[in-house]
């Protein structure tokens, strides 16, 4: 376990942006979570997990708590007939975790290629892509509880997941040490999403799962900033859930806007294709901060860029949104220590 004061939290992130942490803890095992979670209770601090560090907005004056980087990185798949349990510590790249699972000839995960970030915080956020989200593969987490110290394993049916949340966002006294996803080698390939339907079009081949990964990684070069240049978080918004009843309005409004009717019967409609065709804020920028060029959804943090940067573009961009359609927009990116 690996202790430090006073730690900046910048650069464990990809906006790159904010301060220090109290006190930063690096946990290579259960036991180091544990003994993490005794050393908050000593200093009377929250316990603040931290993955890859890719959905996080630090506030300017740093987190006043214990954080904990998880750095179990393990990796280990179990056949058992036509499933491949895939299990692997938090702390893993999420993208070691897709190329582990590509380069065996696994389907289920394909789809989330280039997303940044671990196994871990792709869990906590339920994350989606390219019509496929983390809930329909995964099988089960352990966490520790950081309110009582114990482990408990989530199942399936316990996880709650949902949009961009997950039992794990809504309970973050649960710190996730291990998450584990069923995987299958007789899946067939989910390529209906137009980004990999053009690309199959021109020639593509989208058969193994290491294939669309490899396509899924092009279509998000083209549309998302390069880390090593500026910082960002990937989509810094989630796409709006409205009423039928305001979608039918919107459309009336904004013709072409793309809706996808929900189960429930209310519509999810593209936040990205309203800021650049309906508000033309592509560009769009507050201090150091703006919306990526090829994709509004994407906050970019240039060089000298500061949290209250990116905070004060987020909140008028949700004002401009809400001024112009009825819609009050939801951040993904969430302010670490927030609670």
């Amino acid at each position: 376990m690996k202790f430090g004061e006073h730690v900046p939290l910048a650069p464990l992130t990809t906006l790159g942006v904010g301060g220090k942490a109290r006190f930063f803890i690096e946990a290579h095992s259960e036991e180091d979570v544990k003994a993490a979670i005794a050393r908050a209770r000593e200093c009377g601090l929250p316990v603040l997990p931290l993955g890859g560090g890719s959905n996080l907005l630090v506030p300017d004056a740093g987190v006043d708590g214990v954080v904990v980087k998880v750095m179990m990185r393990d990796i280990a798949c179990e056949e058992g007939g036509a499933e491949t349990l895939l299990v692997a510590g938090a702390g893993a790249s999420w993208e070691t975790v897709v190329d582990t699972a590509t380069s065996r000839g696994l389907f289920g995960i394909e789809n989330l290629a280039g997303i940044p970030g671990t196994i871990g915080g792709a869990a906590v956020q339920n994350i989606g892509a390219y019509g496929a989200e983390l809930a329909g593969v995964f099988a089960y987490a352990d966490t520790v509880d950081a309110a009582t110290g114990s482990s408990r394993r989530i199942a399936r049916d316990e996880a709650a997941f949902g949009y961009r949340t997950s039992f794990f966002k809504n309970n973050r006294s649960h710190i996730v040490t291990r998450v584990a996803l069923r995987l299958s080698t007789h899946a067939s390939p989910n390529i209906s999403y137009p980004d990999l339907l053009r690309a199959q079009e021109e020639g593509v081949s989208l058969t193994a799962p290491v294939d669309i990964a490899k396509a899924v990684r092009a279509i998000r070069a083209r549309k998302f900033p390069k880390q090593a240049e500026e910082g960002s978080a990937g989509s810094f918004f989630k796409n709006p859930v409205i009423s039928r009843e305001l979608a039918s309005a919107l459309a009336e409004r904004f013709p072409g806007m793309p809706q996808f009717p929900q189960p429930d019967g209310t519509v999810k409609v593209s936040l990205a294709w309203l800021l650049d065709r309906a508000l033309s804020l592509k560009g769009f920028s507050k201090g150091n901060a703006r919306l990526y060029e090829k994709h509004p959804l994407v906050i970019v943090a240039r060089a000298g860029a500061r949290a209250a940067d990116i905070d004060a573009l987020a909140k008028e961009v949700a004002e401009l949104v809400r001024s112009a359609t009825g819609i009050a927009i939801e951040r993904e990116v969430e302010t670490f220590g927030a609670r």
